[in-house]
This record gives C-alpha cells, sequence and structure tokens, in this order.
C-alpha cells in the first residue's frame, strides 16, 4: 500500500525484575568485531571463545548488532498491534496451515500445543520467507501498511546478523568463513520464520497442572535463532550440569541459540540446546503477558542435514545421523516434520526422567522436556 502510513501504538516494556534468580552465564559476541564485505573478517578469540559458548552451552548473548533501540522497541510496537489490533475473525482467516502443511505462515491461535492435557496459551504471527511476496493472502489488512517495514527488518537480521554468525560457526568447524552462508543464501530456497509471539498468563489452575511450565523444553529445528531480549524473566536452559537456569534480560541484546539443522551438519559439535518458559519466578512480573520478536534462521530449502564431509570438526565428531546418513532429510524435510508433530497427541514413549521421546523423518528421536 504505498503512500500509506500508520501511527502504531507504542509498546512499553514491563518493568525490569530487580530480584536475583539462578542465571546461566553466557558469552557475549559483539557483531561490531566481524567484518567485511562477506564478514570474513572474524578475530580468532571470538572463533575460539564462541565456538566453546556453542558447543558447551548452545546459547550467547549478541550485542552491537547495527540496530538501535528504537528501531528494536518499534518491532515490539508492531508485535503488540498484530495481537491487539487484529479481530479474531481475521486472525481464523490468516490461521497458519500447521498440521496440513508443517508452514507456520499466519497466526498460530492459543489452545494447538498441548502439555499435560493443558492447552498453551501462546499466540502467533508467523512470517516464511515467501510471505513478503503474497502481501495480500497472508497479512490481515491492519498489518498491510507496515510490511515494507516488516520486510527491511527481517532482510537486516537475515543479510547481516544471521550471516555474521554463520562466518563465526564456519571458521569454528575450520571451514572458509563463507561456506555456511553459501549453503543459506539462496534466494529461491530461503525460509528462515520471522515470528511476534505473546504468551498470555494462564489460570493458577493451568499453570499447577504443568507445574509452572507454559512451552515443554525443546530444541529449535532450524539452524540459527535470534530472540530479541525482553523483561519477563521466563525463559530457562538447561544446561551442562543439566540444571535449568533463567536467561537475564540485557536490554537491546539479542539471545542466539542454535537448533537441530546446525547441531546435524556439524557432526553434532554444536549444541542444539534445550530449553523452555516457565511462570516468572517474580510474582511482580506474573499479570504481565510476554511478547516476543524472534527470527529463525534456516539453510536452504535442499541443504541435506548430514555431517559437512569438508570439515575436520565435524568429522572427528564419529556421530552420524539418519540411519548413517542414508535417510538424511533437507532442512525443509524436518522442518515440516518437526512443525507438524510438535505439541500433538503423536506417539510418544516416556524415557528417563518422565520425558516423552517421538521418532521423526529419517528414523531421528527427538525428546520433549516435562
Amino acid at each position: 500500500m504505498p503512500g500509506k502510513t500508520l501511527e502504531v501504538p507504542r509498546w512499553e516494556y514491563p518493568p525490569t525484575s530487580d530480584k536475583e534468580f539462578d542465571y546461566a552465564r553466557l558469552q557475549t559476541l559483539d557483531l561490531s568485531q566481524i567484518t567485511g564485505d562477506e564478514y570474513e573478517n572474524v578475530p580468532e578469540e571470538i572463533v575460539k571463545t564462541i565456538g566453546d559458548a556453542f558447543a558447551r552451552d548452545g546459547f550467547i548473548y549478541a550485542t552491537n548488532h547495527g540496530l538501535s533501540s528504537e528501531q528494536i522497541q518499534k518491532q515490539f510496537s508492531i508485535a503488540q498491534l498484530a495481537f491487539d489490533g487484529v479481530s479474531e475473525e481475521d486472525k481464523q482467516k490468516y490461521r497458519a496451515k500447521i498440521l496440513e502443511t508443517g508452514d507456520f505462515t499466519g497466526y498460530k491461535p492459543r489452545g494447538h500445543w498441548k502439555l499435560k492435557g493443558v492447552r498453551d496459551q501462546i499466540e502467533h504471527f508467523s512470517l516464511q520467507s515467501h510471505a513478503f511476496k503474497k502481501r495480500e493472502e497472508i497479512f490481515p489488512p491492519a498489518l498491510l501498511p507496515l510490511v515494507d517495514e516488516i520486510e527491511e527488518f527481517n532482510r537486516y537480521n537475515h543479510d547481516h546478523i544471521f550471516r555474521k554468525i554463520l562466518s563465526v560457526l564456519s571458521l569454528v568447524l575450520k571451514l572458509p568463513p563463507t561456506y555456511l552462508w553459501n549453503l543459506a543464501s539462496n534466494e529461491e530456497e530461503r525460509f528462515d520464520l520471522f515470528r511476534y509471539a505473546l504468551y498470555h498468563p494462564p489460570s493458577p489452575d493451568e499453570d499447577a497442572k504443568t507445574d509452572g511450565v507454559r512451552l515443554q523444553g525443546h530444541t529449535d529445528f532450524n539452524a540459527v535463532s535470534l530472540l530479541y531480549s525482553q523483561p519477563i524473566v521466563s525463559l530457562q536452559v538447561l544446561m551442562p550440569d543439566n540444571v535449568w537456569r533463567f536467561v537475564r534480560h540485557v536490554p537491546d541484546a539479542l539471545v542466539i541459540n542454535l537448533g537441530d539443522a546446525m547441531h546435524f551438519i556439524s557432526g553434532g559439535y554444536l549444541k542444539q540446546t534445550i530449553h523452555r518458559v516457565v511462570s516468572p519466578p517474580d510474582p511482580e512480573q506474573v499479570p504481565y503477558r510476554r511478547l516476543g520478536v524472534f527470527y529463525f534462521a534456516q539453510f536452504n530449502r535442499s541443504t541435506r542435514l548430514a555431517p559437512i564431509a569438508e570439515s575436520p570438526v565435524a568429522s572427528s565428531t564419529g556421530k552420524t545421523f539418519f540411519d548413517d546418513g542414508r535417510k538424511s532429510p533437507t532442512a525443509w524435510e524436518w522442518e515440516c516434520s518437526r512443525v507438524k508433530a510438535y505439541g500433538q497427541d503423536g506417539q510418544k514413549k516416556v524415557i528417563d526422567g518422565g520425558h516423552e521421546e517421538e521418532e521423526m523423518i529419517g528414523g531421528e528421536k527427538v525428546v520433549h522436556y516435562n
């Protein structure tokens, strides 16, 4: 809608907790230190410290990403509008066909997932890369004037932040710095997922039934996940000592973690860390809705999720997946398989600790952590 402008109500950050909890100690990546026309210049110290962090913890912070506080807050304001400024009728009209296609594009309503028989209280509005080519089909009228701005923000996440992280990880795997970017930069095969999410507080009874867990412990399905930090203390990471720890809010920073796809192609060297969302431990934050802005970056659709033979690091682990690689799916096939199955009543096997194991495409098993 060229020429149209929209005044977006400003989102105000909830109060930051002043209490101390058991926070995860995560490394911080200064993205401004990665330079060059192709972001090929990465200090050796960054390769070492961030490589160790991703192999050990799977989660880091990133700062100096090039986006201003105002640009980030604007995205949270648009996220707020996507839920509060769009009618329930339009949310249903633009509903994501999650079970039918394995694609999150569109609105996910509350109640699509279940944990211990309790339906979730999370709304999403998600956009795969193709959504910007089908604006009238994907975006409700209330958001159409903002599509260019949303697309520009997506593009920056992909072309600059994601690309810099891939340069670091390529060098961690002892590959040329542009190697992983070449597996993710085919415009015809892009299927990154951008998401606005809104976590509504469950009722006290529902919280009690799930022991305060609002999103079950899981690994992400993709290559690299970017979460824009927000004040509600709720995200937990399962650390190497098998203890759940909270992720501290760092204003304007990114919380970055790796997903299944990166784990597979690195021969299991890079960790796809288990994380979950729980009830805030600070009683003062419990009544607040938790608003989120996410970018789930992917490899190209046709990228085969097998250890990279050219990487001495991936080759040295001795790990194989998908029946020794004979059934390795593409990034797209793995994503669709996990999206369709997540939070549903599929066949799951209860394993040690009361967690649930589920077999996915290619015979690979994933664990849902209770």
